[in-house]
């Protein structure tokens, strides 16, 4: 039994792996296409604060786009550097998500009831919940199973019983 779900796991591997590089494309696709929405919606010259905030949003927007969909077309021909860029991209992700996080963790008392500090540092973990996702997907990424898929050492943890 046990051995059957080992060779079926290292088996789906590139499976996997192709199908996260189709999400990928799909979710960049996704955001650039808001983003370029949003940035023509605004119009030009952007006016009040949220114009100038999606005008200036959209410089970072689109190229890390751009980079999510040629990741996503690595991961699905399997080419190396598109596992570096899975693990670089999730590391800025796991950044920008954990930074606002110490912000309500940090954040002073300032005249607020203990029961209001308590729900603004609950939302201070729900922050924290792509940055623990993230580690997973790193651990699945510098893997066995994924080094042999990208750099074709051609054996796996799981084949190797």
């Amino acid at each position: 039994m046990a051995v059957a779900l080992h060779l079926s796991r290292a088996k789906d591997g590139p499976a996997n792996i192709k199908k996260i590089g189709r999400t990928v494309i799909r979710a960049s696709l996704f955001v650039m296409f808001m983003t370029l929405v949003a940035f023509l919606r605004m119009g030009f010259p952007p006016m009040g604060d949220i114009g100038h905030f999606v005008f200036d949003s959209s410089f970072v927007l689109i190229p890390m786009s751009l980079w999510g969909v040629a990741t996503g077309i690595g991961l699905k021909r399997g080419w190396c550097w598109s596992q570096i860029s899975m693990l670089i991209f999730g590391g800025l992700l796991a950044l920008v998500c954990a930074v606002p996080a110490l912000g309500f963790f940090f954040m002073e008392r300032g005249g607020f009831a203990w029961l209001q500090i308590a729900g603004l540092r609950s939302i201070g973990l729900l922050f924290l919940i792509p940055p623990v996702l993230i580690v997973r997907w790193h651990l699945y990424f510098i893997g066995e199973d994924a080094r042999a898929y990208f750099w074709g050492t051609g054996k796996s943890s799981t084949i190797a019983l």
